[in-house]
C-alpha cells in the first residue's frame, strides 16, 4: 500500500506551497489527499488561485496518514490553527510518533502555540522571531527526526519539502528519481 498523506488547506493557504508538495508526493506514488479545513471543498488560495479538493477535512478526520503536510500563507496558516479537527489530528500524529510538517508560516503559526513545534526547524524568515530558540532555522528544508517532523520555509522550496517527505516515506531511491524526473538541483 502506498504511503498516505494528508495536505489539509484553507482559504488563504499558499497554492505552490500546497500543489508543489502534493506534485512532488503524487510522482512518488503516494496517496495524497488534500482535503479543505472549511465546510466546502473549493479552496480560494492566497493569490486567488481557486483550489478544488478531493475532500472535506471532516471526511477524512478519522482515518490515520502516513504524513500530515501544512502549506503556509499567513491567511491560511491562521485558518489551519482555527481548525480544531485539524489541530486534534496533528496531535494525534505526535502522540503515535507519526511524520508531520510544514512549510512556510505554518510553523510557526501552527505548530509552535500547539506545542507542535520540534527542537530544529525553520519557517518563513519573517516568522522566524515566533520560532526563538529552534535549531537549523536557516536551512531550506529542515528534519527533526527525533520529532519526525519536516519544516521548509516557503514557495520555493516547496518541491524540496514535498520530495524531503517523500524521502522519509519511501526511501531515497524514490526521492532521487523523483527529483531527477523534476529537474530540481540544490
Amino acid at each position: 500500500m502506498p504511503p498516505s498523506v494528508l495536505i489539509p488547506i484553507a482559504d488563504g493557504s499558499e497554492e505552490v506551497e500546497a500543489v508543489s508538495t502534493g506534485n512532488a508526493l503524487r510522482r512518488g506514488e503516494c496517496e495524497v489527499t488534500l482535503a479543505s479545513v472549511s465546510n466546502d471543498k473549493t479552496v480560494t488560495c492566497a493569490r486567488k488561485t481557486k483550489v478544488v479538493c478531493d475532500a472535506l477535512l471532516e471526511e477524512v478526520a478519522g482515518n490515520k496518514f502516513d504524513f500530515i503536510a501544512l502549506p503556509g500563507g499567513v491567511a491560511g496558516a491562521n485558518n489551519l490553527a482555527n481548525s480544531k479537527t485539524l489541530i486534534k489530528m496533528l496531535k494525534d500524529q505526535q502522540a503515535r510518533e507519526a511524520w508531520y510538517g510544514g512549510i512556510c508560516a505554518a510553523p510557526a503559526v501552527v505548530f509552535k502555540p500547539n506545542d507542535l513545534f520540534p527542537t530544529s526547524g525553520t519557517c518563513y524568515p519573517s516568522f522566524q522571531d515566533k520560532i526563538e530558540g529552534a535549531k537549523n532555522v536557516d536551512d531550506r528544508v529542515v528534519v527533526d527526526e527525533a520529532a519526525k517532523v519536516i519544516t521548509s520555509q516557503g514557495p520555493a522550496t516547496a518541491i524540496l519539502f514535498g520530495i524531503k517527505i517523500l524521502e522519509v516515506l519511501s526511501g531515497p531511491e524514490k526521492a532521487s528519481a523523483v527529483k531527477s524526473e523534476m529537474l530540481v538541483v540544490e
